[in-house]
């Protein structure tokens, strides 16, 4: 297989001063709002659609894949949209997926069957993997690398927001409305966002008329020496995906009212800890900030499989969200200082291939284990395998050279 660039071996976008060490720029503060935009979106529906599922006649178990297919989708389709966003025009990419995203959303509302729910959730995941995967790309353009872990976690205050307002949006929708409003709402959010994204002031990067033939290689689809990163940061994921699927499950049948709080306490959180944390990960590296929000994480999942209370849900959201944010932030944003500017967008989607494989597979594994034994026994079996990605992380960590998270010597590839 082969393709056909015609990208310039500059990365240098029109209207950027790439030796600036300035962060917030007028483009910078539009893809936010782009971001929260998509992202409220995607809130209203995830934490719902195993309810949806389960309505339209789908078991636990179904309910489980369903919730996560869509990350599946996301994770099959990552390596070519962090190719496609190293070659082509990333504003682009994002308005066409965003399109896409609309589209996918809007066949939810006519879907009564649990197969057609699938193709479009595999759509619908399709779509979201070349729209996150480009759109980090298109921000880490107007980052400074030395402030990579601040900008990222700017960057991220959009989805945050989303993530307090969306779930108990989409819950409030589906109790007055119903599901089919929910899903005209979000699609219409999309599609705004797309539009959002044709007004960015971005043209592009700088090409040249040369065309340049070469071969599509692993090493063009895959950051290879992000890839345990990217395992890691799919850990997180792991627990998100579980949580996302079946807590509102959990809630219903040990009668805890007012769960969507949940989702709301952590995302402000998490919006506190974007707001400085970045700067932290910055000054004191990888290892020391992974390592505590693996243990916050693993300890959340255990406090959500005891819970008999409202209160102690609210315990873990907050325990979970501090591991959540710091550990993916961080590991994030080394995944992109790691690489070359040419190599963003294939950092980028490495990155997301480790959380769609957590998110996809969590819900799955979620389904089989809850259907066979019960919910604590799902999340304390989540809460082992959390902690035991630790001992990887750190071995990696030592044998790459690295000491509270600072580079000793060059990191080797995998």
């Amino acid at each position: 297989m082969r393709m056909i660039s015609t990208r310039n071996d500059s990365t240098e976008a029109e209207g950027v001063d790439m030796n600036s060490n300035r962060l917030w720029s007028r483009s910078f503060v539009f893809l936010i709002t782009a971001s929260l935009v998509t992202a409220m979106g995607f809130n209203m529906i995830y934490t719902t659609v195993a309810k949806y599922a389960t309505d339209i006649g789908g078991s636990l178990a179904i309910a489980g894949v369903v919730s996560g297919i869509f990350s599946i989708a996301a994770l099959t389709v990552r390596p070519f949209a962090g190719l496609a966003a190293d070659i082509f025009n990333k504003k682009s990419l994002c308005i066409a997926a965003s399109v896409l995203i609309g589209l996918s959303i809007t066949g939810y509302a006519f879907t009564s069957s649990i197969p057609l729910l699938y193709f479009f959730r595999i759509l619908h995941g399709v779509s979201f993997g070349i729209s996150s995967t480009a759109s980090i790309a298109l921000a880490a353009v107007f980052i400074p690398k030395e402030r990579l872990g601040e900008g990222m976690g700017y960057y991220g205050i959009g989805q945050v927001i989303a993530a307090i307002i969306g779930p108990n949006a989409g819950l409030y929708i589906i109790e007055r409305a119903g599901f089919q409003w929910l899903f005209y709402i979000t699609a219409l959010l999309s599609l705004l966002s797309a539009v959002l994204l044709v007004f960015l002031p971005y043209q592009g990067e700088v090409r040249q008329t040369r065309v340049r033939t070469g071969k599509i290689t692993f090493g063009s689809l895959i950051a290879k020496e992000v890839i345990v990163y990217a395992l890691i940061g799919g850990m997180f994921s792991f627990g998100n995906g579980i949580v996302s699927a079946f807590l509102v499950l959990l809630a219903k049948e040990r009668n805890i009212p007012n769960v969507g709080v949940f989702f709301s306490v952590g995302a402000a959180v998490v919006f506190i800890l974007r707001l400085f944390a970045g700067r932290i990960v910055d000054k004191k590296g990888l290892t020391l900030v992974v390592n505590i929000s693996l243990v916050l994480s693993a300890i959340s999942m255990a406090f959500i499989g005891a819970a008999p209370t409202l209160g102690m849900l609210i315990a873990a959201s907050v325990l979970k969200s501090v591991g959540q944010g710091g550990g993916q932030l961080s590991l994030q944003a080394e995944c992109i200082r790691r690489v070359d500017a040419a190599r963003v967008g294939a950092a980028a989607s490495t990155f997301y291939i480790g959380a769609d494989i957590g998110q996809g597979f969590g819900p799955v594994f979620g389904g089989a284990i809850s259907h066979s034994f019960n919910y604590t026994v799902m999340f304390v079996i989540s809460a082992v395998l959390i902690s035991a990605s630790m001992a990887v992380f750190n071995i990696y960590q030592k044998k790459s050279g690295y000491q509270q998270g600072h580079c000793l010597t060059e990191p080797k590839a995998l």
